[in-house]
């Protein structure tokens, strides 16, 4: 899992919920963020860290990044890091991404409607 800070975060700027938190940890480290509302479906069903040499990470492995790279959230990444805590949290976070995909897809939907 990659620990340096040269990542750029990508999210889903119009989901209420993923920008409400984003917002918070952008005042908490100097990580480099990008909407990603616009690049395609890939990016909205989970959160990415897109690295220079074009890896990904996504999900879980994701936010665990940002947490390494965020003031006051080193711990949290530490603790997710434990195997048994992994696997529970990528199975949660499937589920919650999931739910918070199509909630974006349909309220999208209705709310473009003219």
């Amino acid at each position: 899992m990659k620990t340096e800070s040269k990542g750029k975060v990508l999210f889903n700027e119009e989901c209420g919920i993923c920008n409400f938190e984003i917002k918070h940890y952008k005042k908490r480290s100097e990580l480099k963020y990008e909407n990603c509302s616009r690049k395609g479906d890939k990016y909205l069903k989970a959160l990415y860290v897109e690295f220079p040499d074009g890896s990904e990470v996504k999900g879980v492995e994701a936010f665990v990044y940002v947490w390494s790279n965020t003031r006051g959230y080193e711990w949290l990444a530490r603790f997710v890091r434990l195997p048994v805590v992994f696997t529970f949290a990528k199975m949660v976070y499937a589920l919650l991404a999931f739910i918070l995909y199509w909630r974006f897809k349909i309220f999208n939907r209705f709310s473009n409607v003219d």
